[in-house]
């Protein structure tokens, strides 16, 4: 039987239940704090743990409770960390004893006491969640973000949505998995995941169609026009050729290789 079990005896379960294990259960209404052992509610649980034989530190590693969890009100908490403040801000004797731990907190000595803590005796249950939450918090943002990039390149593409797109480039223009994912600005992976839900069958690995082959052409040679500014990449070429530019200076400028030059110069 453990500290909690034993104690939970010496004082009644309150109406309002017992709190969730990981979880410091607060009344906001009234702002209060709720015992996990008896359920009642307090303004702060640093006394009244006395009555389950339980100290602040077992409580909170009893009930999966981050170590640095205050177990009061919001309102009490908030003004002892005024008091403590101004504490600080007016007393020199203060400020000198907290020298060594800020010293200590820059070197990050303080930090890695901490990390050996934490493989020593384990996460406790809130801070675990916590993690959970902060990293579920940075895949949505990611996801919301790579959805906005996204749109944003179908719009400068003139699609109205990821399914026309799609069967525009992949299905229409026979554009490889890898091509459309390029164009598209997204991982392949990605663009794998999106084109099986939307119901359009992958083409086996190496599958290649002249459609295909074409449409590959036709997007270096806009690529290529975009790069130097114009609409019609051979008939530049052949302007800065009849100027006297080299094939290489061309491959250069349009950043193609001399053969990629030399194709469209024999058009």
């Amino acid at each position: 039987m453990n500290k909690a079990q034993q104690g939970s005896s010496r004082a009644p379960v309150g109406h309002r239940g017992t709190p969730q294990h990981g979880r410091l259960a607060r009344d906001e209404d009234e702002d209060l704090v709720l015992c996990h052992v008896c359920g009642r509610p307090f303004r702060s649980l640093g006394s009244h743990l006395r009555a389950h034989s339980m100290t602040a530190a077992e409580y909170r590693e009893e009930f999966g409770l981050l170590r640095t969890r205050a177990l009061s009100a919001r309102s009490l908490s908030r003004s002892r960390s005024a008091a403590q403040r101004s504490a600080f801000a007016s007393s020199t004797r203060m400020r000198a004893d907290l020298t060594a731990g800020q010293t200590m907190a820059r070197q990050g000595l303080l930090a890695e006491e901490a990390r050996q803590s934490l493989r020593l005796r384990g996460a406790s249950e809130e801070l675990v969640r916590e993690r959970r939450a902060r990293l579920d918090d940075g895949r949505r943002t990611q996801a919301l973000a790579a959805a906005a990039r996204l749109d944003a390149r179908m719009r400068e593409l003139g699609f109205r949505e990821i399914g026309q797109a799609a069967q525009r480039l992949y299905q229409e223009a026979e554009l490889s998995l890898e091509e459309t994912a390029r164009t598209l600005g997204v991982g392949t992976e990605r663009m794998r995941r999106l084109l099986n839900t939307l119901g359009v069958p992958i083409r086996a690995t190496g599958e290649n169609s002249a459609t295909g082959r074409r449409a590959r052409v036709d997007l270096n040679d806009r690529a290529a026009a975009e790069h130097v500014g114009t609409h019609d990449i051979t008939a530049w070429l052949k302007a800065r050729q009849a100027a006297g530019a080299t094939l290489s200076e061309l491959a250069t400028q349009t950043n193609r290789s001399i053969p990629w030059v030399a194709t469209r110069l024999r058009r």
